[in-house]
């Protein structure tokens, strides 16, 4: 079965499946925050935020936070990342920076990713299977090798995104 036959392409996790960064340590959560909304917002990502919560349990706090921005790349073409940060025993600590004391925060952190390509999210060939065969058609025959171009395009920011989080994450380890 070729990726025509699917209107998701997924470069990033999947339909059931996460890439996944697990982190114990020191971090500093506005500045992870920051950083992944800094990322995305310098390549025209729309944000929309699922889920912001906080629980406070005896061990510290849960915190999730689950953002899915997108970016419509053309009329046939959206770019959707899947992002969820998931904190378990976080507490505020003070940590001494350049000769001061600092807040940030220790705890178990998970950052998970999803990135795929909706294809025809403008619903240009209808769901009737006519359509269907048009579009599959289409994207088989005249626009394969733009799609690929599009997809590892996405897979190069999810991947920079990634590497963008561990930097972030790594820069407290010591």
């Amino acid at each position: 079965m070729g990726k025509e036959k699917k209107e998701e392409v997924y470069v990033h996790g999947g339909d059931r499946g996460w890439t996944t960064i697990k982190y114990s340590g020191i971090f500093d959560l506005k500045e992870l925050m920051r950083s992944i909304n800094s990322y995305l917002g310098d390549r025209n990502y729309i944000p929309v935020q699922n889920e912001h919560s906080e629980k406070i349990t005896p061990a510290g706090r849960e915190v999730v936070i689950d953002i899915e921005p997108f970016r419509d790349v053309t009329e046939y073409v959206r770019f959707n990342i899947r992002v969820s940060v998931i904190i378990l025993r976080m507490v505020d600590i003070l940590v001494e920076e350049d000769g001061r004391k600092v807040k940030k925060q220790k705890g178990d952190l998970e950052f998970m990713i999803k990135a795929n390509i909706k294809k025809n999210w403008k619903k240009t060939f209808s769901k009737t299977s006519s359509g269907e065969f048009f579009r599959q058609t289409y994207e088989k025959y005249f626009t394969k090798k733009m799609l690929s171009d599009y997809e590892d395009k996405l897979e190069a920011e999810a991947n920079e995104l990634i590497k963008r989080v561990k930097e972030v994450l790594h820069s407290f380890k010591g």
